[in-house]
């Protein structure tokens, strides 16, 4: 394509220099009509002389010898003038060709950017496929794992503390037995809807697995504002909700690591908000921080 374009690049300038060439000699042509005009009316002025008053036999031999060199011109220049439009008409045949195509070579250009376009897109679409849960939209666990990765490097840089927030929803598998799937589907959907409306647009609330969600905070200034937040979504998920005639009431157990008290790695922090989470199953409150601690 690339070495295409420069080949129509250089004809198309080739044809304007002949085609400049071509209209030059037609301003030549113009110019010889025009001098052969003024020495064929000097002709006649010595003509006319001639029968008004004697001239010299020898003025009237050059006057006549001027006359046929004047018809030889003009008959030249109809000649050229001929030749000319020729040519033209050949170079206006050759610029439509290279107009068609250019329009080609423009469709062409076109054609490939839809191409890239449709590409991109469906690039994109994968991987968003690849990095979101299919039934909520919320990043996976390959996606929230790379995003904790980010945060603690951020963290580590600024001096910043983060946590992870490990939920589980209690008793799903009998929802599940007893209600179905599609029973089972809304309630994902609803804990998922409602994580998202209580956590920041920073944070990161992600689908683990089955009925596992987490939640990355970043930034987190002090302990106390992420139990209040754990408290608030324990609080927000048991409300009730109808689905298909069934009202249904939900519970979640959330266990919380800090970066760096509880650890300073992906796993370890995983790890431990997993414990955490397990104790909170055992506690009317539901909320359990891995250790007792505040920062300093």
């Amino acid at each position: 394509m690339k070495s295409k374009s420069k080949n129509q690049k250089k004809t198309a300038a080739d044809k304007n220099a002949s085609l400049e060439k071509v209209i030059n000699k037609n301003e030549k042509i113009k110019e010889n009509v025009k001098q052969a005009a003024n020495e064929l009316t000097s002709v006649n002025e010595i003509l006319k002389q001639e029968k008004e008053v004697e001239i010299p036999v020898q003025i009237i031999k050059d006057a006549i010898n001027q006359n046929r060199e004047v018809e030889y011109k003009v008959a030249k220049a109809a000649d050229d003038l001929h030749q000319v439009n020729t040519e033209l008409a050949k170079e206006v045949a050759e610029r439509l060709v290279i107009e068609a195509e250019l329009s080609d070579m423009k469709n062409d250009i076109a054609g490939v950017r839809d191409d890239l376009s449709k590409s991109q897109a469906k690039e994109e679409e994968s991987r968003k496929s690849a990095l979101h849960d299919a039934l909520t939209g919320l990043p996976n666990r390959v996606l929230f794992e790379e995003r904790l990765d980010h945060g603690l490097i951020q963290a580590k840089r600024h001096d910043w503390k983060l946590a992870v927030l490990f939920m589980d929803i209690d008793n799903f598998k009998n929802i599940n037995d007893s209600y179905g799937h599609d029973m089972g589907d809304k309630v994902l959907l609803t804990v998922a809807d409602r994580l998202q409306s209580a956590t920041r647009g920073q944070d990161t609330v992600s689908r683990w697995g089955g009925d596992e969600f987490l939640c990355l905070l970043l930034e987190v200034k002090q302990e106390a504002d992420v139990v209040d937040l754990a408290e608030l979504i324990v609080k927000r998920i048991s409300e009730a909700f109808t689905f298909k005639g069934t009202v249904l009431s939900l519970r979640v157990s959330i266990g919380i690591a800090f970066y760096p008290v509880d650890g300073e790695t992906a796993d370890i922090l995983l790890k431990n908000a997993d414990t955490a989470m397990y104790k909170a199953k055992g506690t009317e409150r539901r909320v359990v921080l891995f250790q007792n601690s505040v920062f300093n």
